[in-house]
Parts: C-alpha cells; sequence; structure tokens
C-alpha cells in the first residue's frame, strides 16, 4: 500500500504522454541486452600482500564464488550429504599459479611457474533455487612467501565432468575457467613509491594488535554498506605522515568519466598510523581476514572508515595525497555494486528512457540532452525531487518504479513485445499489483483478466491466445 501511494503521488504531478515509436523500439533491444549482460553469475578475485622483513612478503588470493557460477548436480540414491534434508551438492575447485615476471595481455607466454595450489570444497544446498542463488556464495584464499620481485597470477575454477549440469546451465562447457592474469609487484619494508589499498569489512585494533576482515569484492563495495580502507604508506612519504589524507571522488559522466566530484576526506591522524609486524591470514565460514600484532619498525599502514551509506550507486576514486602540497601519492578505482539493481538502473540512456510512461515527452527530451554528465545531473535531481526519504541517499521511489519495469518485462513479454511495452505491462507500471486478478474464460468468447486496484477496475482481454492481453475497459471506482 505504501508503494503504491509513493507512485500514485508521483503520478498526479506528471502527465503521460504519446509514447514515440523510435524510443520504444530503441528501448525494447537496449533493455534485452542489458538483461543478457547482466543475467550471469558473478565471481571475484583480488590479491593482497604483507612484508614480512626486507627480504619478503606474503601474498594471498582471494576469490568469492557466487552459488550461481558452481555447477551442482541433484544427490543420488546411495549418497549421503551433511543433513537429510540437502538435495543438490556442488563440487567446486580453483587453481592457483604464481609466475616470474610481468605478464604481457598480448604474449601467450606465461613465464616460469613458481608456486601453484589448489582449494577445493563441496557445497550442499537443500533446494533447486539455491542452486542459482547469487546471494549465496562460497569464499576462500591460497597464499605463499614470495622474494622481491616482479610476478604475475593465474586464478582457474575447474569444473568437473557434468553433463547433466552442463545441460540445465544452458550447456556451459565443462573446462577450466581462467582469470585475467594480474600482475604484481613483491617488495620489503621499504617499499616502493606507490602506496597499496585494501577494502576491508571490518576491523579491530588496540594498542598492541590490530586484527580485520577483508571485504572481498575485488575492486567493488556495496551500495549503501560503510567500509574501510587500509593503505600501506611508502616509506618515502612516511616522514610526512601527518600531512597526509585520503579524498574519495565520485567519477562521473558515464564510461568515459569526464568529471569528478570531492565526496569524502579522512584527515590521518598519528592515531591511525601503525606498523605491522608479521601477518596471519584467518578464514572463518563467512570471513577471511588477518590478525597481526603492532611493530616499531614494520611497514606503516594507515587506516580509514568510508560512510558509504551516504554516498550514491556510481564510481570511485580513492586518492592517497599530501594535503599540504596536493601531490597524489597514489588512488584506487573503486565501483559499488547494487547486487539486486533492476536492469534498467545499468545503463544512463536506458533508465532516462523508460521515464517515459510516467513523464511527457518534452521533460524527457530535456533530461536526455547534453553531455553525459549533465544527462546524469539531470536524471538524479529528477528522482531526488522525489524522494520520499530525503534524509538517506537510498530512494524507494525510484527504485520501485524500476522494479516494475523488470517484472514487467519477466511476466508480460511474448516474442514480439517487450513486457513493459504491452498493456498489461503498463498498468502494472504504473499502478503496481492489484488487490486481486480474475481469470475468465467465457464459452465462445476471448479470456479475460480482471485486476482490481481499491479506486478503479482494469479489464483485459486476450487476442491471441498466447498470453496478449489489451486494455479494453477502465473503471473507476
Amino acid at each position: 500500500m505504501i508503494k503504491r501511494t509513493l507512485l500514485f503521488l508521483l503520478l498526479l504531478s506528471l502527465t503521460v504522454s504519446t509514447l514515440y515509436a523510435q524510443r520504444t523500439h530503441r528501448a525494447g533491444s537496449a533493455y534485452q541486452g542489458l538483461l543478457m549482460r547482466t543475467d550471469r553469475p558473478n565471481s571475484y578475485f583480488d590479491h593482497v600482500s604483507f612484508p614480512t622483513d626486507d627480504n619478503q612478503s606474503q601474498i594471498a588470493v582471494l576469490f568469492r564464488l557466487d552459488y550461481d557460477s558452481v555447477p551442482f548436480l541433484k544427490k543420488s540414491m546411495n549418497m549421503k550429504g551433511p543433513r537429510p534434508e540437502a538435495e543438490y551438492y556442488g563440487p567446486v575447485q580453483v587453481g592457483f599459479e604464481v609466475y616470474e615476471g610481468m605478464a604481457s595481455r598480448r604474449s601467450s607466454d606465461t613465464g616460469q611457474s613458481l608456486f601453484r595450489d589448489a582449494w577445493q570444497d563441496t557445497l550442499w544446498v537443500d533446494t533447486y533455487e539455491k542452486t542459482t542463488s547469487r546471494s549465496d556464495y562460497t569464499q576462500g584464499f591460497m597464499s605463499t612467501t614470495l622474494g622481491p620481485g616482479e610476478y604475475h597470477y593465474e586464478l582457474q575454477m575447474i569444473r568437473s565432468n557434468m553433463p547433466a549440469m552442463a545441460d540445465r546451465r544452458n550447456s556451459r562447457p565443462d573446462r577450466e575457467m581462467p582469470s585475467p592474469k594480474r600482475n604484481f609487484e613483491i617488495t620489503g619494508y621499504e617499499g616502493s613509491d606507490n602506496p597499496e589499498f585494501m577494502l576491508l569489512k571490518s576491523f579491530e585494533t588496540d594498542e598492541n594488535s590490530f586484527s580485520a576482515t577483508f571485504y572481498n569484492y575485488g575492486n567493488n563495495i556495496l551500495y549503501g554498506q560503510n567500509y574501510s580502507i587500509l593503505v600501506r604508506i611508502p616509506e618515502t612519504a612516511s616522514e610526512n605522515a601527518g600531512s597526509l589524507s585520503l579524498k574519495l571522488y565520485r567519477l562521473t559522466g558515464g564510461a568515459n568519466a569526464d568529471s569528478k566530484e570531492l565526496r569524502h576526506t579522512v584527515e590521518i591522524s598519528p592515531e591511525e598510523l601503525i606498523r605491522f609486524g608479521e601477518v596471519s591470514f584467518t578464514h572463518s565460514e563467512d570471513e577471511i581476514g588477518f590478525h597481526t600484532n603492532i611493530s616499531d619498525d614494520g611497514a606503516l599502514y594507515a587506516y580509514a572508515q568510508i560512510p558509504n551509506q551516504n554516498f550514491e550507486n556510481s564510481r570511485y576514486r580513492i586518492a592517497l595525497e599530501n594535503s599540504e602540497s596536493g601531490e597524489v601519492l597514489g588512488e584506487k578505482m573503486i565501483q559499488s555494486q547494487w547486487l539486486d539493481m533492476p536492469v534498467s538502473l545499468y545503463n544512463l540512456d536506458v533508465a532516462i528512457n523508460m521515464l517515459r510512461f510516467i513523464v511527457s515527452d518534452n521533460t524527457l527530451d530535456e533530461i536526455d540532452s547534453g553531455s553525459d554528465t549533465e544527462k546524469e545531473r539531470k536524471f538524479r535531481e529528477f528522482w531526488a525531487q522525489r524522494d520520499p526519504t530525503q534524509d538517506t541517499e537510498f530512494n524507494e521511489l525510484m527504485t520501485e518504479f524500476y522494479k516494475r519495469i523488470d517484472y514487467a518485462y519477466n511476466e508480460f513479454s511474448s516474442l514480439q513485445v517487450p513486457g513493459f511495452e504491452t498493456d498489461q505491462g503498463k498498468a502494472y507500471i504504473l499502478y503496481g499489483e492489484p488487490d486481486n486478478i480474475e481469470r475468465r474464460m467465457p464459452t465462445n468468447a476471448p479470456t479475460r483478466e480482471i485486476w482490481v486496484y481499491p479506486n478503479k477496475t482494469l479489464i483485459f482481454e486476450a487476442t491471441t491466445g498466447f498470453g496478449d492481453f489489451e486494455l479494453v475497459s477502465e473503471q473507476q471506482s
């Protein structure tokens, strides 16, 4: 009822116009392209390193796999799971290999292999729905110790021969799935001139120790969730550590990122500068992290908390800067990720185009004009003016609108028409879920669906017999 009321209030202030035919065609094909691009399981990986002395460092490669990326099989009659209700199992094996030297994208030469390891587990779930979940995941890490030098590594998710599961998952081939080669450099305590950034979910510290859990979403942070940053300070900057700051910039302008906005600054205080002793990695069922004792002569680190719940779902650059000179010592690109974001919001042009259901053509033309940066600004302003909770960054009304578009596409599409262009799809977008749906199948007459709302009743009639319905009557209550 709250969602329906919010959208109804928006509709009172807007004029629904005749749709442009070209916009309709463009939106349909663009949306389907976005759906194909976003309908993929996610996996994340990253690496972290900590020097143990001047001669060597520990490196760990972290990974996280959605259940939807794991090939599951149904348990056979003679198999015993960890619990009676477990019906599906998914063997997982991840290989990790480190090579000497930096890798080139243009070269197939991997160099000399220096270290190889594998991680494996078997996942058990109770229902088929769990096997396709993107909110459930497994995670792990593999680590080794290396001396100073240049290296690269590769991860491989190894799938065993599972023909039944290959059929169920659109015939995904059983093969080793290598990650892109990642280059990295190992230094001792002296370090390099470039700071190293690590994303943390949480940390605890006292005068003797520091413990933390890794965020473990690669270079991503989750929209609306706070996180922390751990930065290894180059020794060349340690003398000026009292004048260092971390600055968070939001990148705007679409794919070109032609401008940036300063969103947050953390002035690093002496209390937030510590030196690490030897690090030990930890792994519980839900978290991967590390623990270290504070040392007098270890590598220098700074840490800070980032109030991400106040920031937009966007791309960011976090930079370590000298506050006095303005010199940028190093930076890291971060992508905010909204795990259940409506499909239309993955592309600014598509998101703007979908506004045609609730705004006039003139308003749509105004929002859809100018550079990518200008269009993004106008789009955000449009929804900010209609945000029912102005004291939070999350916009419930905007989210509800675009989720309705997704629902309309999934539920009302035909081979010829995307669901949000059908009469039933448009009604769902504008008015939400009916209080009641009644289907009547009279003799020698088309099937009818009656959607009942508190203030109106919509009657739809089947046109082809293949699920296509057109609006034939709208009655006000």
